[in-house]
């Protein structure tokens, strides 16, 4: 009873994900994908399409985000010419054939993109598309993504360029439309990838910002002391943070760090302690009854596998690693949080991306003290945009973002940088059985003969399905 006490929130996100699951596969009682399914697939037709995301610049093309007359959606690639390029919002007459995809190897790209809501793809030359017409985009998503493109554009007015300033809007506004190829091969080959997805990381510096601010750095005690200036604080604080969340697109990284935020604040408004693992799960529930289709996203999984891990596996690593001084503390503890996240991703890694990084480690030491360092000089250009002060931090953020980039590009050219191993699903599924069993070695009184089977038996099938 006590376990069941504890562990209240798993026992409501495991029959939701198991509700998804059977939905998912049997289309019973609900059909999670009907919104993909069309009748104008495969064959040439003339659609009215609403574009309702930014154009993102390819060699050949420019791709929308375009939305049917009958409420589907799908990738659409424009051919680049000389004429203005629609933006988001505009109306398009269109003439194209939409298909799913092909398959490569064991990965189904229709599938994928059904999954992410999106009927499949097109592609029209110049002379088959027309602009009509224009409607506004409205709702909540949008407004972020407008919000994004703003903010973008004040960095641009503000000196930053080249690749830093893509690197600089990913960093710190999730905006990742401008982020160079090249780029995104660099920092995922020395396992720098995850400061340039918004995430737990950049919430949590964000967060420990606004306290820091509200309280003076904790010179006003009357604030944790008083429940009235308490309430204050704490709603404050969330309004804050979900400002942050809004204005970084409202992606399942950050709205799982934002919900857990949110769930440990409350808790402390009425003196509850928090569980860690039930945090993350509740969060986990918020999420999924929002959009059950987000158990499939990439971004969902190395999200909640990360913060699961670290909570499991760095929490127990800290307890028994023990470092004396500060600098061995620091530098044990980035070490310990770095090698636990790793752990609880490497099997999805390798499963989507089929590489990890070998020196992942020794990148964490400098990119996660200068996201930190980013987000400040970021953050405060924007804020100071309108006097001299903006310009001086933008200068700093544009020659910090430059070294970070070298840096990057150096551990990438490393001896052996990268791994390359690729699982197939079973495979991942039994990797993370191993870790299973481990998880339950290291937090149990006693070694049990079962656990150390589990993990070889787990290893062996691994290898055996691959």
């Amino acid at each position: 009873m006590k376990w069941i006490a504890a562990h209240t929130w798993l026992l409501i996100l495991l029959p939701l994900i198991a509700g998804i699951l059977l939905c998912y596969h049997t289309q019973f009682p609900v059909n999670l994908l009907a919104a993909t399914e069309v009748d104008y697939l495969n064959r040439d037709t003339l659609l009215c399409l609403h574009l309702v995301s930014s154009g993102q610049e390819r060699s050949k093309t420019v791709r929308y985000t375009a939305e049917a007359t009958d409420g589907s959606r799908l990738l659409l690639y424009l051919q680049k010419g000389s004429l203005p390029q629609p933006q988001i919002g505009d109306l398009l007459l269109v003439q194209t054939t939409v298909t799913r995809g092909d398959t490569l190897g064991d990965f189904d790209y229709g599938h994928y993109l059904r999954l992410q809501g999106l009927v499949g793809s097109a592609w029209a030359y110049r002379r088959n598309w027309q602009i009509i017409g224009h409607q506004p985009i409205r709702g909540i998503r949008a407004t972020a993504e407008r919000c994004q493109q703003w903010l973008h554009q004040r960095y641009a007015a503000l000196g930053i360029r080249d690749h830093e300033l893509g690197i600089l809007s990913a960093l710190t506004l999730g905006y990742r439309e401008e982020l160079d190829q090249r780029v995104q091969q660099s920092f995922s080959a020395s396992g720098a990838m995850h400061i340039l997805a918004v995430s737990g990381l950049h919430t949590g510096i964000v967060w420990g910002l606004i306290v820091f601010l509200l309280t003076l750095g904790g010179l006003i005690k009357p604030l944790y002391e008083q429940r009235l200036w308490q309430t204050i604080l704490t709603i404050l604080t969330l309004i804050a943070l979900w400002a942050y969340a809004f204005i970084t697109g409202l992606s399942p990284s950050v709205m799982r760090s934002a919900w857990m935020v949110t769930i440990i604040e409350i808790g402390w408004l009425f003196h509850r302690k928090s569980v860690g693992i039930n945090t993350l799960a509740a969060a986990a529930v918020m999420i999924l009854l929002i959009n059950p289709l987000a158990l499939w996203s990439v971004s969902f999984q190395l999200s909640f596998a990360a913060v699961a891990s670290l909570i499991l596996v760095g929490g127990w690593l800290q307890q028994h690693v023990v470092l004396r001084g500060k600098v061995l503390q620091y530098l044990g503890g980035l070490l310990i949080m770095s090698f636990a996240a790793q752990i609880g991703t490497l099997p999805l890694t390798l499963h989507y991306f089929g590489q990890t990084s070998n020196y992942f480690a020794l990148t964490n030491w400098v990119v996660i003290p200068a996201a930190f360092v980013l987000l400040l000089l970021g953050m405060g250009a924007l804020a100071m945009s309108w006097c001299v002060v903006g310009e001086w931090l933008a200068e700093a953020a544009q020659w910090c973002t430059h070294a970070l980039r070298l840096f990057v590009e150096w551990i990438e050219g490393l001896p052996f940088a990268t791994a390359h191993i690729e699982l197939s699903a079973i495979s991942m599924g039994f990797g993370y059985g191993a870790m299973a069993c481990v998880v339950a070695m290291m937090r149990g009184d006693k070694v049990h003969w079962c656990w150390l089977i589990g993990v070889v038996g787990c290893l062996i099938l691994a290898i055996a399905f691959n």
